[in-house]
């Protein structure tokens, strides 16, 4: 085959993928295709989920929904009020970003991404809440982000027009003495071992581990970065 009836084939194949499957019915690939091609919801459209649906989810989570504002949105139309003047003050404070539904720690990246709020947050206290949030965003065909502090360069837990599963609030440090792995029993020995929470972030295991446990958890040098509820090792001073 000469190479430019290749090349000519090469871009033909969509076409008729699509053709083979009007003739003969959905093909595996036609269908894989459609599922990537399926648009999620926005706030615009007929079928975005009305008011009532959004008051049951809020039920549902224990009243732990709420809307997300941009951090400097107040400060196009307020400059002067106190949303913008106290986002102003504290946007170098990476605690306090990490304790906003819309705050990212980085500003995006060129060409790639921007910060963009979600439209709502459920601030999760519980797996019940996620579980709520995940079910919510697949009846209702929606954006779904996951974010515990915002620290991901790469925006993923970042995105505009969805429902954000916000995990800040999720982080309990449990201390354990005597750690078993499931199914190692018999083939090891028990260690100490502490349980993060998906919204920990690493000061909150020196805080729990070393400076009121007295122990040793390895964390990174950046503190207010999520620990995403691993289980760490610890050792007893």
């Amino acid at each position: 085959m000469k190479r430019r009836s290749l090349l000519r084939t090469i871009a033909m194949m969509p076409f008729l993928s699509g053709g083979f499957a009007t003739l003969f019915g959905p093909t595996k690939t036609a269908k894989a295709l459609a599922t990537r091609m399926k648009q999620r919801l926005r706030p615009s459209y007929l079928s975005w989920p009305d008011a009532a649906s959004w008051a049951k989810l809020k039920d549902d989570v224990g009243g732990n929904l709420i809307e997300v504002r941009s951090l400097f949105g107040s400060c196009a139309t307020e400059p002067n009020g106190a949303a913008c003047l106290d986002a102003l003050k504290n946007i170098d404070n990476p605690y306090w970003i990490g304790d906003q539904p819309a705050g990212t720690q980085v500003s995006g990246w060129l060409d790639a991404w921007a910060p963009a709020p979600s439209v709502y947050a459920i601030s999760a206290q519980s797996t019940a809440h996620v579980v709520a949030g995940v079910n919510f965003a697949r009846n209702n065909n929606l954006r779904l982000v996951v974010k515990g502090t915002g620290h991901s360069y790469l925006g993923t837990s970042n995105c505009a027009d969805s429902l954000l599963i916000w995990t800040r609030a999720m982080n309990q440090v449990t201390l354990h003495d005597r750690f078993m792995p499931a199914g190692c029993e018999g083939n090891a020995s028990p260690v100490s071992a502490v349980t993060a929470g998906a919204g920990a972030v690493s000061i909150d295991l020196y805080n729990a581990v070393t400076t009121e446990g007295g122990r040793y958890v390895q964390c990174g040098g950046c503190t207010d970065t999520g620990v995403a509820g691993v289980w760490s090792p610890v050792r007893v001073d």
